[in-house]
């Protein structure tokens, strides 16, 4: 049982070390999963707010406008130090779904989606899948570049706007 206790320390900061040990989650590829112009417009009419956001919001600065915020933090010769809270984990570290939906999605995922897909899995299931270790944001953890490959490719449909990645599914058929 010495090697199932879990540390009550751990549990307090939102990490189970039983699960962290076990899970190889990684933070996606960094891009602007808002589009390019849709960031680059954002911080041209709201500079301050931009800054702000790149350097106190998880999601904001590694998925919504990853490649601009880091554009602008090298651009700008922005200190490290200005982004402290970015290199641990969110500190309302949790899942947006209920446990039971966050544990099946674990188990079984949803359809093509699971904890492996780091983009979709962050913003679901945050906890569950893993994204609560401070490990992972960590400058030395830092995600690359997306590739152009996996180019975010906006879709409008009235005013809803989505987002196809313009990836096959990797998943091999049982």
């Amino acid at each position: 049982m010495a090697n199932e206790e879990i540390n009550e320390e751990e549990l307090k900061k939102g990490r189970n070390p039983l699960i962290t040990t076990l899970n190889t989650a990684q933070l996606p590829c960094c891009r602007d999963r808002f589009g390019e112009q849709a960031c680059q417009s954002l911080r041209k009419a709201q500079p301050a707010l931009f800054e702000k956001r790149c350097l106190t919001d998880h999601d904001f600065s590694s998925i919504d406008c990853c490649g601009e915020c880091r554009k602008y933090i090298e651009r700008n010769k922005i200190s490290s130090e200005n982004s402290r809270s970015l290199q641990k984990a969110p500190a309302m570290c949790k899942d947006k779904h209920s446990i039971g939906f966050c544990r099946r999605f674990k188990a079984s995922g949803m359809g093509k989606y699971s904890c492996s897909d780091a983009e979709f899995a962050v913003r679901v299931c945050r906890h569950s899948c893993g994204y609560c270790n401070d490990e992972l944001y960590s400058m030395k953890n830092a995600p690359s570049m997306c590739s152009d490959t996996n180019k975010a490719i906006p879709i409008v449909n009235g005013t809803h706007l989505y987002w196809a990645f313009g990836r096959e599914d990797t998943k091999k058929a049982l």
